[in-house]
Order: C-alpha cells, then structure tokens, then sequence
C-alpha cells in the first residue's frame, strides 16, 4: 500500500476544507501554530523516514538542490541580519524560516507519493473534491449563517467565530477572502487542462460545473488581483494547450459575470484610474461628508396682523393628525464611493507604507536583505519581500526554482510528452501565481503556499513519469 499517496490525498482535501483554529499560539506575533502545520510536519516525516530507508534518494534530484540553495541562502541572510542591521528577533526570524522550508517541503512529499497514473487521477479528484466542499461552505457563509475564522488582524486570529452579513465578502474556509481568491485561481487555471485531460464525458461534465461553482466563489470574494491573475492563467492554460479561440469566449465571459458584482466592478473601475487623483477626490468626499452639517440661515420673519378670533364650533369632531409617510430605504451597498474608498486605501499601504518599507529593508542590505520578519507580516508584494528579506541572493535563488519548474512544464506541454495536457494547465496556474505574488504575499499565506508547493508537485512528477 502506498502510504504517501493515501497522506497526499488527505493533504489535499483537509487543507482547503479545514478552517484556521488557532492550536497554540507564539510569543511576539499573532501568527498561530496550527492543526495543519502538525499534519504538515507529521507527512513531511514520514516521507524522511522512507528517504532514510532508501539512502536518500533526493539528493539526486536537481530540484532539491535548488531548494536547498533557497534555504541556506535564507538562514545566511538571517544570521547576517543579526550580526548587521540587527533587525529581527532571533526567534521569529527562526521560525518564519522554518515556515518557508514546512510549506516548500510538501512538493517533495508529493513528488515521492505518486507513483501511477491511477494516483495522478486520484490526486486530481481530490482537488476538485475539495473546490467543491469550499464551494458550498462560502454558501453557508452568505446565506446560511455558517460562521469565519479569519487572521485578518490580531483579535479575529484568536480563533473567535465570527458571522458575515449579506454583503460581506467571502472566505470560505480561508483565513480571509484574499486568500481564498488566490487558491480559486490556481484552480481554476488548471481547470481547462483537466478537462482536455479526463476521457470520459462525465468526468467533463463534473469539471464544468465545479468550474462554473468555482468562478462564482471567485467573483463573490470581490479580489480585483487575484481575478485579474485568474484572467492571466487561463489565458495561459489555453494557449499552451494550443486551444487559442478558445480565449476570447472564456475571457470575454468572464469579465461580463466579473463586472455583475457592484463591488467588483467598482475595485475594477478605481484600478484603471490614477490612484493619485482618485484618492484626492475621496479623501474631499469622505472630508465633506465628516463635517457637521450646517443648517441654512432662515429668513427674517415678516410680523403679521393678529388674527381675528373664530367662534368655537360645537361639536366639531377632532380631526386626526395626518399619518407620516413611511420611507423604505434600499440600500444596495457598497455604493462605488465606499468600494473605492476600500480600493484606494488598499493601494495607499502599499505605495506608500509597506513597499517603500521593503524597498528601504533591500538597500540597507541589497545582498542578504534585513532577515525574515524584518518587513512584518505583509509586504503585499512577494518580489519585494523577497528583496527585502533575503536580497539580490534570496530573491534570484527563489527564482530559479520557479524558473525550473516552468521549464519543465512548458517542455512537456510543448513537445506533448506523457501528461502534457496536465503540463499546459501547470504553467498556466504558476503565470497566474506569479502575477498574483505581485500584490500578494500568496508565498507566505499558509493554505494557498501548501497547496501551491503540492501543485507543483504533482506537475513536476507528470515531466518526470515514465508510465
């Protein structure tokens, strides 16, 4: 019995599906240790038991060395940063090293774990198994009262549930909607090459419709980025399975479901204009609407002659004072101004906070950067962290993994080797990542990286399969 492959499945479904319960939590940041971090760590030892058994095998694999070129860059840069700039705690550094090599690890897991066809296709449909699962509890969310568990600040990373209205964006299972986008992304690229790849006509069916389930989860998470990077990596997908009019009906339906969402479309609206100029009108509007509201002057009362008396009638029925008419207000929020007031602040922390942060952490140290944790917990731009932190060398040995991996899949994909439909739908979720990573530290985002390096994974076991 393949033992790896049965841990694989379960990897592929329980860390989608289950939610961010803190487990324990770590002194100096509200970064949590986790249940998936200790289902993570058991699959990743297990696997050095059977390398152990096996003399270790991976030693030989060209891509393990270029992640351990990564790692040793890393915990260079961090033990330059403590005898240099003296940035970070010794501790966090530590451990936010650790975390990359956890999250990185779980591609070897699965380039051991699948040894057949039959295990690539069980891996596929535990995939589409989980999309699906995260599917109907973002429902429950919306309209069932199902309840979140978000790290979107310190308070709600506690473990606290919370309940979403009506209108809030979704999370799903996801620590947050931002996190969930960017995994829908992945998987969403890849599905086209899934459905060229499965022969049976059922199999088709259950690929479109999970899609169609997936899209729709997409455009409720109101995440302007990772839609757009979605837009990228089908489009990629697409083009290196040679199905090129199939671009224009996909992409041209997605934009129009994409702009039917108001918040969506308003974000989308803002991100083609000047932020500049846009936050300067907002900044007016949100100035006007913060000011008392001044009464008008009234005019002067002109004195009027003193009424003559009436007669009191007798037996005059009172009449009822004149009933108020009720106004229904229907609020239709958010309104374009209050999306893109959200989009303009947004953009704001990173132009002017957290890039120029990143940008001032790499010139300190443009070789090794100022150590992990040096920048805090967001960057949203996973090439400037990577500056920031670990340098010129961190960043262009990270790089050169991601380099790798695409080689190989374009490689398959282009001279049609065993899986190259699969292959083609790989690079489509890589480009698409990549362009996320641009706003988005989707790298450090603990459930979208696992399930990243596990794609991976599974891409880079088709390049090198023989049956």
């Amino acid at each position: 019995m393949n033992i790896l492959k049965v841990v694989l499945l379960i990897l592929l479904v329980f860390i989608p599906l289950y939610p961010k319960f803190p487990l324990t939590g770590v002194e100096g940041t509200y970064v949590a240790i986790r249940i998936d971090d200790v289902v993570v760590g058991s699959a990743v030892f297990l696997w050095f038991l059977f390398q152990l058994k096996n003399r270790l095998p991976i030693m030989k694999d060209r891509v393990f060395r270029l992640f351990l070129l990564y790692w040793l860059v890393g915990l260079t840069a961090n033990l330059s940063a403590l005898a240099i700039t003296d940035l970070i705690d010794l501790k966090l550094a530590f451990l936010h090293w650790l975390r990359r090599i956890e999250y990185m690890s779980l591609f070897l897991v699965v380039r051991d774990a699948l040894k057949t066809k039959t295990d690539l296709s069980e891996a596929i449909a535990a995939i589409w198994l989980a999309l699906v699962g995260v599917f109907i509890y973002g429902m429950g969310q919306k309209y069932w009262g199902w309840p979140v568990i978000s790290t979107m600040n310190e308070e709600f990373s506690k473990g606290i549930l919370l309940y979403l209205d009506k209108w809030t964006r979704i999370s799903s299972t996801f620590a947050g909607h931002y996190d969930l986008a960017a995994w829908l992304m992945m998987v969403l690229s890849l599905s086209p090459a899934v459905f060229f790849w499965v022969k049976k006509r059922w199999g088709q069916f259950l690929i479109i419709i999970s899609f169609f389930l997936g899209f729709h989860l997409l455009i409720l998470t109101a995440s302007r980025i990772s839609f757009v990077a979605y837009l990228i990596g089908i489009s990629a997908t697409l083009v290196w399975l040679r199905k090129y009019w199939w671009i224009i009906p996909i992409v041209g339906l997605s934009l129009f479901w994409g702009v039917q969402s108001r918040e969506l479309n308003a974000r989308l609206a803002v991100s083609f204009k000047s932020v500049p100029a846009i936050g300067t009108r907002i900044s007016q509007k949100i100035a006007l609407l913060g000011r008392p509201t001044e009464k008008p002057a009234l005019p002067t009362p002109t004195p009027l002659k003193k009424p003559t008396p009436t007669p009191k009638r007798v037996n005059q029925p009172r009449q009822p004072p004149p009933k108020p008419k009720k106004i229904k207000e229907i609020r239709t929020w958010p309104t374009p101004e209050e999306a893109a007031v959200a989009a303009v602040r947004s953009s704001n922390i990173r132009f002017k906070v957290e890039w120029p942060r990143a940008t001032r952490a790499f010139l300190k140290n443009p070789l090794l950067g100022t150590g992990y944790s040096s920048l805090g917990l967001a960057t949203d731009n996973d090439y400037l962290r990577l500056l920031g932190e670990t340098g010129l060398l961190g960043f262009l040995s990270f790089l050169l993994i991601i380099f790798h991996l695409l080689k190989e899949f374009c490689l398959v994909s282009w001279q049609k080797r065993q899986g190259w439909p699969l292959a083609a739908g790989f690079v489509g979720a890589i480009i698409g990542f990549l362009a996320n990573a641009i706003f988005i530290d989707v790298f450090e985002a603990s459930k979208v990286a696992f399930y990243f390096w596990m794609l991976m994974g599974i891409g880079y076991r088709i390049t090198n399969s023989k049956s």
